[in-house]
């Protein structure tokens, strides 16, 4: 069991605000443990769209780089959400580019706390992006066995 602010990877993903300053929850946990260089660092960025990311440095962290996505809020499944909270995936997978020398990348279960997303299609979709990966190590951190169990059916839905 790790913590995500401890977590021996290379790369944590969060999802942020489109101001890309400290939310609550996971967000502002990690801006407060990565210190205040990283609001200063992400805000030039501001403002992301959602299925938009950017990288920075992980500062007071133990990963060597953070990525922002943003996550849209899950309204009724009609309005495109599905596709940008893919894009929110996808777009911080492609930033492998910018960090060639990162191994690991981890992932906390994004949008399923204040965005609303319902956590099974938020696995669903989090998963299919995800086996895009070209990391040599990619994770999923949740917070619970419940949790768990349902993005390991996502997975197995698609192995």
């Amino acid at each position: 069991v790790y913590n995500i602010l401890s977590l021996p990877c290379d790369i944590v993903v969060v999802s942020a605000n489109l101001s890309l300053l400290a939310g609550s929850g996971i967000s502002g946990l990690i801006h407060k443990a990565a210190g205040p260089q990283l609001e200063a660092a992400a805000k030039p960025f501001a403002p992301l769209t959602p299925g938009q990311a950017i990288i920075t440095p992980a500062f007071n962290l133990s990963a060597k780089y953070l990525i922002h996505t943003v996550c849209p809020r899950y309204m009724d499944g009609q309005r495109g959400e599905s596709e940008q909270f893919y894009n929110a995936y996808a777009s911080a997978l492609a930033l492998h580019s910018q960090a060639p020398d990162a191994k690991s990348i981890a992932f906390v279960s994004m949008g399923t706390g204040v965005y609303k997303w319902p956590m099974a299609l938020a696995a669903n979709i989090s998963v299919k992006a995800l086996l895009t990966s070209t990391f040599d190590q990619t994770l999923m951190c949740v917070m619970d066995e419940r949790t768990r169990l349902i993005y390991q059916a996502a997975l197995d839905r698609y192995l």
